[in-house]
């Protein structure tokens, strides 16, 4: 049966469900520092001074190698494997929790790398070395778990995560990513008041703590949160001519992203058009309208902060910020946004609010699998 092993947590070995002996904390702490090189040879001497420290005791290196005897025994032979000048521990690196973590987080899947951590890094497992592995390792958690926050805020996740954050924030109460993940909670669940009471006391602790205001990004958001809300209508004027199509049409109201796709000449901007004047008074907050044809859509999000009333020295510098903000600034509102002729999903996904109240209609002429499975868009085909 397979062999897997744990460090993001107590460390322990399996062979399937079935938890190996792996013996004391000394022993396992050999096996530990082998995993977080797995595949690598590490020197005798590096075993010896991770484990047991600068100056380790003179039977040390004997120890050592009844430990790695032991290890083989309780691992039933291989893979701790001699080398020169040291010892390797081959495996696949998928089968150690730490790297399958970094692999996920490296991909983009930061929810799923939180899902392998069951508490501290390396915990029991004493000395310095160690102590330093799980400040490193400790930092790569809280960065996925950020990044696992921003993407189900994009989501429109905001209620459920206002208790969490607010629990992180009491834990981490001067960190102004995650106070901000917070705010844009609240305002998602239609607390702004609260956010705005949330920033203030960040503001006043860090002026009291540290002699610091507050960064750009927050700034910015809080900002965004006392300017009056703007509403725009962008829409272009409504086809003339248009009969027919009533199915196609009825099927656009169908979830909050449709796709409009067919070949050049097929109508399908007249078909999102005349849509969307029928139904502009369902979304008072506002329309807004991009024709994406070569568009970059960093600065179409640049473009549609403004439409929201974002003044050009209050758009943060960093994309991802800007990200966040249009989807902030779209939390409360019911709107209707129209993104004509994408070339392709990526072109879009910028794009999307991070709500279902607002309603999403694309155009392209192709087909835009990745809207459809990702996202759950309802494709409409012409």
């Amino acid at each position: 049966m397979t062999l897997s092993f744990h460090v993001l947590g107590t460390p322990e070995v399996r062979r399937g469900a079935a938890l190996v002996d792996v013996g004391h904390a000394r022993q396992l702490s050999v096996l530990a520092v082998l995993l977080v090189d797995v595949n690598q040879v590490v020197s005798v001497d590096k075993l010896l001074a991770r484990v047991w420290g600068e100056a380790p005791p003179r039977q040390a290196k004997s120890a050592l190698y009844s430990y790695v005897s032991r290890l083989r025994t309780a691992l039933d032979g291989p893979p701790i494997l001699r080398r020169s000048g040291g010892y390797v521990l081959e495996a696949d690196p998928e089968a150690v929790d730490l790297h399958r973590f970094r692999s996920l987080v490296a991909l983009g899947r930061p929810g799923e790398a939180m899902a392998l951590v069951r508490g501290e890094p390396f915990e029991g497992l004493q000395g310095a070395w160690f102590a330093g592995q799980r400040e490193t390792v400790s930092r790569e958690i809280t960065a996925a778990e950020l990044d696992h926050t921003d993407a189900s805020l994009a989501a429109g996740e905001h209620r459920a995560l206002v208790a969490e954050l607010t629990a992180r924030t009491a834990e981490r109460p001067l960190d102004e990513r995650l106070a901000g993940q917070l705010m844009r909670a609240l305002i998602g669940a239609d607390r702004r008041s609260d956010a705005l009471a949330h920033y203030a006391r960040l503001r006043h602790r860090l002026a009291d703590e540290l002699g610091l205001d507050p960064g750009p990004a927050l700034r910015d958001l809080a900002a965004s949160i006392q300017r009056p809300q703007w509403s725009p209508r962008q829409l272009p004027s409504p086809p003339e001519g248009f009969t027919g199509r009533e199915a196609e049409l009825e099927a656009l109201g169908e979830g909050p992203i449709v796709t409009i796709t067919g070949p050049a000449g097929t109508g399908k901007t007249w078909l999102a058009l005349r849509w969307a004047h029928e139904h502009a008074a369902d979304f008072p907050d506002g329309q807004l309208f991009v024709d994406l044809n070569g568009s970059d859509p960093a600065d179409v999000v640049r473009a549609f902060i403004t439409a929201l009333g974002t003044a050009p020295d209050g758009i943060p510098p960093e994309p991802h910020a800007q990200t966040a903000l249009y989807r902030t600034l779209l939390a409360n509102r019911r709107m209707l946004i129209v993104l004509d002729n994408a070339a392709d999903t990526a072109q879009v996904v910028p794009l999307l609010p991070g709500t279902p109240r607002c309603h999403v209609i694309v155009t392209s002429r192709e087909r835009l699998p990745g809207l459809v499975t990702a996202h759950g868009a309802r494709p409409v085909v012409v």
